[in-house]
C-alpha cells in the first residue's frame, strides 16, 4: 500500500459506529446482524470548530489572550435506506428504550477508515483512520421522495477526534476487516424508493410491517389515515414525505473539569413532518377566525418495505399548508402540509442492534 494518497474518494473510505467505550468496529463475524458498519453510506463530513474567545485589557490595543475553549466536532452522514441498520440505531446502542427520550443519552464512537487510492474497495487495515469518541446524536431526518432514494441523514456532536496512520495503532481499533468487498443491499427490495412506501399490504404480502398512516387533513386520505387505492392509483398522490428533528445539545460543565460531563437534549424538542401531494381539489383545509380549533391532532406512521417504521404518535397538528403551482408557466398544483409534534419520534427496524422491531 502506498504511504501517500493522491486523493480520497467514495470507494476508498468507509465508516463504522460502536457504542461508547467500544472499539469493536469490525464486521460481526458469525452474526448476520452487523452492529457496526454503516452500509449504503452516501456522504460523510467532519467539521471541527475551536471556539476561540478573545480577552483584551485596558491600556493596549493588541489582544491580551486568544483563549481556546473546548473544540466541537460535528459529523454529518447520509445513507440510503436498504435493509441494513440505520445510523440512528447504530449510534444509540446504549439506549434504555427505543423512544426519543430513551435514545437521547446514548453515546457512541465513530471511526472513518481511509484506504489507498489504488484499491478497488475499502478492505483490510485502513491507511489512515480517524476516531471521534463520545459522540451524541444531534439531529436526524428521513426523506421519502417521489424521485430518488429514501434516505436517512444524521448529525452527531462531540469533543474528541484522533487521527492515526500507523498500522499497529489502527489495528488497536479494528480487529479484522472493517468492510466486505461483496456489499449489496440487505433488503429483498434493495434500496427503498417511492414504490417501497407501504400504503397497504398488497405489494408486500408476508411483511410484518403495518401500513403507513397519514393525517386525514390531506386530500385523499381517509378518516382512519389510510391511503386507499382506486384502480391502480392511490387516492392521495403523495410526492414526498420528510421527517426531521433537531435535538440541539447544551453543555453541562462543572468547576474543576475542562470538558463537559454531559450534553443534554433541551426538551421539549420539535419533530416536523412535511408531506407534499399533487393536488386535484385544493388543500381542502377550511379555517375560521371564530373557531376555537381549526385543526385536530393527527396520527402519523410511515412504513417502508425494508421494515423501517417511523412513528410520530397521535398528537401531530397542522402548522401550515401551502397550495401553489399549476401556473401559466407550466407544472402541476401541489399542496404541502407541515405538521409538528414534540418529543415523539420512535424509529423501529428489524436490524436494530438494541431493540429489534
Amino acid at each position: 500500500m502506498s504511504s501517500t494518497n493522491n486523493r480520497i474518494y467514495w470507494a476508498t473510505q468507509g465508516v463504522s459506529i460502536a457504542p461508547e467505550g467500544s472499539v469493536a468496529f469490525d464486521e460481526q463475524n458469525g452474526n448476520s446482524l452487523d452492529k457496526s458498519v454503516v452500509h449504503g453510506l452516501q456522504t460523510m463530513g467532519i467539521t471541527t470548530t475551536f471556539n476561540l474567545e478573545q480577552v483584551f485589557e485596558m491600556g493596549q490595543l493588541e489582544i491580551y489572550e486568544n483563549i481556546e475553549a473546548i473544540p466541537d466536532v460535528e459529523v454529518t452522514m447520509e445513507k440510503v435506506i436498504d435493509g441494513y441498520p440505520l445510523i440512528y440505531h447504530l449510534a444509540t446502542q446504549d439506549a434504555t428504550t427505543g423512544t426519543l427520550g430513551g435514545r437521547s443519552t446514548a453515546r457512541c464512537n465513530v471511526l472513518m477508515g481511509i484506504y489507498g487510492d489504488t484499491l478497488d474497495s475499502a478492505s483490510g487495515t485502513p491507511q489512515t483512520a480517524v476516531l471521534m469518541s463520545g459522540m451524541y446524536i444531534s439531529s436526524v431526518s428521513y426523506a421519502m421522495p417521489v424521485d430518488g432514494n429514501c434516505t436517512e441523514s444524521v448529525t452527531l456532536v462531540g469533543n474528541n477526534k484522533e487521527w492515526r496512520t500507523e498500522d499497529a495503532d489502527i489495528q488497536a481499533w479494528i480487529n479484522s476487516d472493517m468492510f466486505q468487498n461483496d456489499d449489496t443491499p440487505e433488503d429483498t427490495y434493495g434500496v427503498n424508493r417511492r414504490e417501497n412506501v407501504v400504503f397497504n399490504s398488497v405489494p408486500y404480502a408476508g411483511s410484518s410491517s403495518t401500513a403507513t398512516l397519514l393525517p386525514a387533513d390531506l386530500e385523499g386520505i381517509t378518516s382512519s389515515g389510510t391511503n386507499d387505492k382506486i384502480g391502480d392509483a392511490f387516492e392521495a398522490h403523495v410526492q414526498s414525505i420528510t421527517v426531521s428533528t433537531d435535538l440541539g445539545r447544551d453543555l453541562l460543565n462543572e468547576l474543576g473539569r475542562r470538558g463537559p460531563y454531559f450534553r443534554f437534549v433541551n426538551f421539549p424538542t420539535e419533530v416536523t413532518t412535511e408531506i407534499e401531494i399533487t393536488s386535484g381539489e385544493g388543500d381542502q383545509v377550511p379555517i375560521s377566525e371564530v373557531a376555537v380549533s381549526n385543526v385536530d391532532p393527527q396520527t402519523i406512521v410511515i412504513v417502508l418495505a425494508d421494515s423501517t417504521v417511523i412513528d410520530l404518535g397521535t398528537n401531530n397538528k397542522l402548522a401550515s399548508v401551502n397550495y401553489g403551482g399549476g401556473d401559466a408557466t407550466g407544472g402541476n398544483a401541489t399542496s404541502t402540509y407541515t405538521y409538528n409534534t414534540f418529543n415523539h419520534l420512535t424509529v423501529a427496524h428489524d436490524q436494530d442492534p438494541t431493540f429489534v422491531a
